[in-house]
């Protein structure tokens, strides 16, 4: 529960400064924001992992941050399939014939 809760904190604090004209970049980048939702750690974690987070965590942020910030999500796992069509996503194989091999 807290990388989502660490995924939210980050998000608000960027909406918070965007409504009231504070500096911020506009760029949040998020790694592993679902964590908790595919590997539970305690009860609270075992709730999360039956509902449809995923789907509305994807769903809020299109939403919300289509035009006026960039979110970049770093996950193992990829996103529902409903949202494929909506995002931008680059796929890193480790494969050097297939997709993109890696970062570098």
């Amino acid at each position: 529960m807290r990388a989502i809760t660490h995924a939210a904190v980050n998000i608000v604090l960027l909406e918070y400064c965007q409504e009231n004209s504070l500096a911020h970049s506009g760029f949040i980048v998020l790694d592993s924001p679902l964590l908790a939702y595919f590997k539970p750690e305690g009860d609270d974690d075992i709730a999360l992992s039956n509902s449809d987070l995923k789907e509305l965590f994807y769903d809020y942020l299109i939403k919300h941050h289509k035009s006026d910030s960039q979110i970049i999500i770093i996950e193992n796992q990829h996103p529902p399939a409903n949202v494929e069509d909506q995002i931008s996503m680059t796929i890193f194989t480790s494969n050097p014939n297939e997709g993109r091999f890696g970062l570098l």
